[in-house]
């Protein structure tokens, strides 16, 4: 029996509530074996007995094991490895056949009653008409690319259809361009050189006729600076340590755009370019104090030159060498998965580089593009019609999703990858890709996010595969950016338009907020000049620079969706953005402008410590005022925590200014932008404000308030600021605070209903917007300055 249900963005809880469990059903969708990825060792020689894993849902199945051909058919019980995540990983160890001979192997899963199988083309009721084929005399079960071997040897497999003939050179034959041939399998090449052959080793492909070299399209890792040359790497050589990793929900993402090689060097103590080891070694303490829970990286894949901002890819499947080694990369990973930060990584498959680009005429023919080649605005496209090219986009992401453990893509300019107005002649198979590619993400990591970035918008890229969509989770939200930008723009005149605001804050269209990623400044727009910077070109850290970018930055991250900002708007960076030594951001003013790092810190605590601002919270838009240049949404969850927001677009304070109220009494005010913390003006409630019963904006409720200019506001009903160690509220922090707090990480709901008239974040000691284990070190330390 099949399930397959509409999975994207779903958690591991979500999941289980909608069936995966021991049901009498195998969830469908939950179920991924990839040959190339998942057998161990990767290429099995000589009739090895090797490995072969999977994963389920978690708890889906009760049982599940593998036939197996090497001539006479037997079952081999499967067995239960590990859990990660929503899935449980199980793994079946295939017998050793003769060295010369073929096997093959088929799944079987069972849960109860429901028995289902797992073949090369997914999932059956029945026993599949096709298995997984080893044939240990011509390796064609060789992944692309070189893989090491357990025997201390190599095999080499390759693309290239038109080649009379081809060879394998490199460091392990002193570059002898003709003593291991290749042999032909197809419209492939295989050969298995002998050891000694080892990691790190140097190597490239020659083609017949014309003596061809060629760097290997589908290497781990490459020196563009030596000619090229592909660099054998074992992909299982790196210790991860991120098992207990869990990728944020959707709902709550807050989203930091990073540039490898800009985002460290300067005023840091280092002095160069940044690495990928920058980013959790020296700089992992300021991630953490932000509260951002996902590192978007910008293109990260070899390109051509070494300072780049990367969308001129010549390469997929090789981290770029100037910010380090996969190694290097992997680490970085592991690392920021260590302290809670996802990684997403911006994916370019619409075009290639216009130099350097190594596919053009691989073997001597020209089959990775069309002839004559479909030309992007910046570069040639792949031609995504031919199956063979279509495998080397979806392998891939696969690729990056096991080997590097990534929790999502940002894939660039999705507009070019298909026949529309605004790319006319464009490949209508680029749909078809875009589709494929999402749904070996959801079949595989459906934790892992797959963004868009759609410009203008298009509601069809988000909507379902199933639906005739793209299947992306979200997309980069174009009318947000435009419109807010512009009225932030227009404020300096004293002319925004609100009703915009309003418009691109509801997004009709998109009934699912997390389908859309907000943000006021990308690395695009930063490359016309920094936000602050295009607010007052004259004084980028000016009174009206500071209180616009806070309203605008600040506004982004409490609207439903999900949140991004770009590497430094943290302290309203005015250093041109790109990609040279020179546009490194600048790292003493996360010291000289610390207020400003300051309220980009409370602003995402207040959003990830309150769940009224999840990006599918309840909200409305009750109060548009383009007189005073003013707007209010209400904000809500079904757990009681009810929250309005005001944004005041005025050059003036405005007092007595009356807004509605969804309740009656004490609302918080637990965020001010013009707070002298902020260095704002100052101007401001007191902490809080009292409603009356004077019906406004169509709420039953309103109150008399002072909205300060350039100012953003946020009232929560009832429930006061957090004071971190204060868990009796009784206002100071002492040893009575022990056993609430103890109380407060182990049920937070006793901890609630014992304390009515508390903040249950009084327990969030160390600023992350979550009351955890986390917390008992910096509680500690504030009973020890008692």
């Amino acid at each position: 029996m099949s399930a397959r249900l509409s999975a994207a963005g779903l958690t591991g809880l979500a999941l289980f509530i909608l069936g995966a469990g021991p049901d009498n059903n195998v969830e469908w969708n939950g179920v991924s074996h990839v040959g190339w990825l998942d057998r161990s060792p990767l290429c099995p020689i000589n009739g090895e007995s090797f490995t072969v894993r999977f994963q389920t849902y978690h708890y889906d199945i009760t049982a599940a094991r593998a036939y197996v051909n090497a001539g006479s058919p037997v079952w081999v019980a499967a067995y239960f490895v590990e859990n990660r995540g929503p899935y449980d990983i199980w793994a079946a160890q295939i017998p050793a056949t003769s060295p010369t001979g073929t096997s093959s192997y088929y799944i079987e899963l069972t849960d109860g009653t429901d028995t289902d199988y797992l073949g090369p083309a997914g999932m059956s009721d029945n026993p599949p008409a096709g298995s997984w084929n080893m044939n240990f005399s011509s390796l064609s079960h060789a992944p692309l690319g070189a893989t090491l071997t357990s025997d201390g040897g190599a095999a080499f497999r390759v693309w290239a259809p038109a080649a009379s003939s081809a060879y394998v050179a490199g460091q392990f034959n002193n570059w002898n361009s003709t003593s291991l041939p290749m042999s032909r399998d197809g419209a492939y090449f295989v050969r298995k050189v002998a050891a000694p052959v080892s990691t790190n080793q140097k190597y490239k492909y020659i083609f017949q006729p014309g003596t061809i070299w060629k760097t290997d399209a589908r290497g781990r890792a490459m020196d563009e600076a030596d000619y090229g040359n592909t660099l054998i790497i074992n992909p299982s050589a790196y210790t991860w340590g991120d098992a207990a990793f869990q990728t944020p929900p959707f709902e709550e993402m807050v989203v930091y755009e990073l540039h490898v090689g800009t985002f460290s060097g300067r005023n840091d103590g280092l002095n160069r370019s940044g690495r990928y080891r920058d980013i959790v070694d020296t700089h992992i303490s300021h991630l953490e104090y932000l509260g951002v829970n996902v590192v978007q990286l910008m293109p990260i894949t070899e390109f051509n030159y070494y300072e780049s901002w990367g969308y001129n890819p010549i390469d997929h499947w090789a981290p770029e060498n100037a910010y380090g080694s996969p190694a290097d990369l992997k680490y970085t990973i592991d690392q920021l998965h260590a302290h809670g930060i996802a990684v997403v990584l911006d994916i370019v498959y619409n075009h290639f580089s216009g130099s350097g680009n190594y596919l053009w005429y691989y073997d001597g023919t020209q089959f990775y593009f069309d002839n004559p080649a479909v030309e992007t605005p910046w570069g040639s496209q792949a031609d995504f019609d031919r199956l063979e090219v279509a495998d080397y986009f979806a392998d891939n992401a696969l690729y990056w999703l096991a080997e590097y453990h990534v929790d999502g893509f940002r894939m660039d300019a999705t507009r070019y990858m298909r026949d529309n107005f605004i790319f006319p002649g464009g490949q209508p198979a680029g749909w078809g890709l875009v589709q494929r590619i999402n749904n070996n993400i959801d079949a595989r990591k459906i934790q892992a996010i797959s963004i868009a970035e759609e410009l203008p918008n298009e509601p069809m890229v988000t909507t379902p595969t199933g639906s005739g969509g793209a299947g992306f989770d979200s997309q980069w939200h174009d009318q947000w950016n435009d419109d807010l930008r512009q009225e932030i723009f227009d404020a300096a005149y004293g002319d925004p338009e609100m009703w915009k605001v309003r418009d691109a804050l509801l997004a009709s269209g998109y009934p699912n907020k997390t389908n859309l990623v907000r943000y006021v400044e990308s690395h695009d727009e930063a490359a016309y000049g920094r936000l602050a910077v295009a607010i007052d070109g004259t004084d980028p850290y000016s009174l009206w620079a500071k209180g616009r970018s806070k309203l605008a930055q600040g506004l982004t991250i409490l609207v439903p969706g999900i949140p991004m900002f770009l590497q430094g708007g943290e302290w309203l960076e005015d250093t041109a953005f790109g990609s040279g030594f020179a546009n490194r951001i600048d790292w003493s003013k996360a010291t000289s402008r610390a207020p400003i790092v300051q309220f980009f810190h409370d602003v995402i605590a207040v959003r990830k410590g309150n769940c009224g601002f999840r990006s599918n919270a309840g909200f409305q838009v009750h109060h548009v005022d383009d007189t005073s240049n003013t707007i209010a949404f209400h904000r809500w969850c079904t757990d009681g925590n009810d929250l309005v927001v005001v944004a005041s677009f005025n050059n003036s304070d405005l007092t007595g200014y009356r807004v509605g109220f969804p309740q009656n009494g004490m609302w918080y005010e637990l965020l001010n932008s013009q707070a002298l913390d902020y260095l704002g003006n100052g101007s401001g409630n007191g902490g809080s404000i009292v409603t009356e019963a004077v019906p406004w904006d169509g709420m039953p409720y309103s109150a008399a308030i002072t909205a300060p200019q350039m100012g953003l506001l946020v009232f929560r009903f009832s429930q006061p600021p957090p004071t971190p160690g204060d868990l009796t509220c009784d206002g100071i922090v002492d040893f009575d605070d022990i056993n609430p707090f103890v109380l407060a990480i182990s049920d937070p709901a006793a901890y609630q209903l014992a304390y009515p008239t508390c903040n249950i974040l009084n327990g969030d000691c160390n600023g992350d917007g979550l009351v955890d284990f986390d917390d008992i070190n910096p509680f500690v330390a504030l009973l020890s300055g008692l």
